[in-house]
């Protein structure tokens, strides 16, 4: 009898244990729906993408510490910001009684790349074996349980530790916690770009004020193309770097090209001499893995078991190359460098493995400019262009029409009742509903035309080529398609209808400057909400 009571005491203590559990996690997942109902996310993200791509840091560490407070239930965060080779507090919120002196250590290559695999919030015991151990006790000690890294490829810049009070295992908290980390870590990322950029301006610089010498030529003749952003067109300039700098007679870059399905040997050639003539993507491959790890080889002296890659090899040292080596500045240009030089002597030679890793930097850099670029052109919740590449583009339409006596049109149209499906179903339902607008707008345009999304639930249309007829045709379309559309509430077994009003001006009719046509395009549409909505309007002088 005493067993009995003892298994059934034992067990209403159980369920008592895990009720209360069950409340409590029911009280996080509703703080976390209350706060994240509370936010825009497509403000929030806008936000966040216009002031990393800036690399405005200062901003965006400030918005992200504050969401981190009073979105995400951050009773306690700590910021480890990257400085030489050691993370050291950055900032804190809610921490008592701690040692700043204990939040400092020296960072491991297991630690970096440990941190540089993920944005996601993960629990702080994957780093129970690779944190200093006095450290990883101060964590317990401020129960401090999540970590987030802010990393860019193989840079760290600092590391975010949290304690939250709301359910934190959710896909939508490590979702938007994810992007916060991004946005931040795109911020350090391109100020790092900046800084480095600055610093090579500097030296080209000082380079350009010193006399002439060999050196300071071939530096300041590669460190011009800091400023080369195109990693399509940098190769070609690069190879001329290359031999200007090493004072090489002739060159020629030979590299695998991915084209479509299959691999197309492609060649870049300066200098004097005969074209050379291609091997083929298998015969290249094999010339790579025979030189594969090798430096600078004599043409004549390497010896091919195959008889077609030797004969190849015969002729490219008749052609007047001297010398081959393996040269890949990325893994999209697997090939060889081939070339022969000017002088009589070899010294350059010397000077070569440091001039092409000066020319995989800049590949690298170019390239990373490109993905910031790409980044900073695109709306990351429509996946449309943002208003900061709608404005550069409609600036070049205006100048091409004006160039070629073209009309083009300018649409603006937003949606009619966005607010109150944000007030009825919550922000994450307007933006899904956003997200399928975008979706809408990409299979309704024509192939020539530019569509972005402005701000908030407005977007724009640059159609070139186009005249009052065309704008006309298709905004009636476009309000047709919209309106016949069912948009998926997220959560929700319910679809809800959804109409916009739009305004349009064409150039040079209605104005001949951006700004202008912007304007027109707005006031157009301002008439077609305050006359009824749902309707399109072309703009005419007496709506000013």
């Amino acid at each position: 009898m005493l067993y009995q009571d003892y298994l059934i005491g034992l067990l209403i203590i159980l369920v008592v244990i895990l009720s209360i559990l069950l409340i409590r996690r029911i009280i996080n997942e509703k703080r976390q729906m209350a706060a994240i109902k509370n936010m825009s996310i497509s403000e929030f993200s806008e936000f966040l993408l216009s002031n990393s791509i800036a690399g405005v840091i200062g901003e965006v560490a400030h918005k992200v510490s504050e969401l981190l407070k009073n979105s995400f239930g951050c009773e306690k965060v700590v910021f480890l910001r990257k400085r030489k080779d050691f993370l050291e507090m950055n900032y804190q919120h809610g921490m008592q009684d701690y040692n700043r002196n204990l939040f400092k250590f020296k960072t491991s290559v297991k630690l970096a790349n440990t941190l540089g695999t993920d944005f996601v919030p993960r629990s702080v015991e994957v780093l129970d074996k690779i944190l200093p151990g006095n450290f990883f006790t101060q964590l317990k000690k401020h129960n401090l349980d999540l970590f987030f890294p802010i990393f860019w490829r193989k840079n760290l810049y600092g590391v975010y530790f949290i304690s939250s009070n709301i359910e934190t295992d959710s896909p939508s908290f490590k979702l938007l916690v994810a992007s916060l980390a991004q946005s931040l870590s795109a911020a350090y990322h391109v100020k790092w770009h900046e800084s480095k950029s600055e610093r090579l301006q500097k030296k080209l610089e000082n380079a350009n004020n010193k006399p002439l010498k060999s050196q300071v030529n071939s530096q300041s003749s590669m460190l011009k193309l800091i400023l080369h952003r195109n990693p399509e067109t940098i190769v070609p300039k690069l190879i001329d770097s290359i031999s200007d700098d090493l004072g090489m007679k002739r060159v020629a870059f030979l590299y695998n090209k991915k084209n479509e399905d299959e691999n197309v040997v492609s060649l870049i050639q300066s200098g004097n001499g005969k074209k050379i003539k291609l091997p083929n993507d298998n015969d290249l491959e094999y010339i790579l893995e025979v030189l594969d790890d090798l430096g600078p080889q004599s043409v004549k002296n390497i010896k091919m078991n195959n008889s077609d890659i030797g004969s190849w090899m015969k002729n490219l040292n008749s052609n007047g190359f001297d010398y081959i080596m393996p040269f890949s500045p990325s893994s999209e240009y697997p090939g060889v460098l081939t070339w022969s030089y000017t002088a009589a002597d070899d010294k350059p030679q010397k000077n070569i493995k440091t001039v092409l890793k000066h020319a995989v930097d800049l590949l690298d850099n170019a390239r990373d400019f490109e993905r910031v670029e790409e980044l900073s052109y695109t709306d990351n919740l429509t996946g449309l262009a943002n208003q900061r590449y709608f404005k550069r583009r409609l600036s070049e339409e205006i100048q091409r029409a004006e160039r070629y006596k073209r009309k083009m049109a300018l649409i603006i149209f937003d949606l009619d009742e966005l607010k109150s499906i944000n007030d009825n179903y919550g922000h994450l339902a307007g933006d899904r509903i956003l997200k399928q607008m975008g979706s809408i707008l990409r299979g309704t345009i024509r192939a020539i035309d530019i569509i972005a999304r402005y701000g908030g639930d407005e977007f724009c249309i640059i159609m070139p080529e186009a005249d009052e007829l065309t704008c006309t045709k298709f905004m009636k379309r476009l309000k047709e398609e919209v309106a016949q559309s069912s948009f998926e509430i997220q959560g929700s077994e319910n679809s809800v209808n959804c109409t916009i009003s739009l305004g349009g001006a064409i150039f040079p009719d209605h104005s001949s400057s951006s700004n202008g046509l912007i304007h027109s395009a707005d006031m157009a549409l301002l008439q077609a909400k305050e006359t009824g909505r749902n309707k399109f309007i072309l703009y005419k002088s007496s709506i000013n």
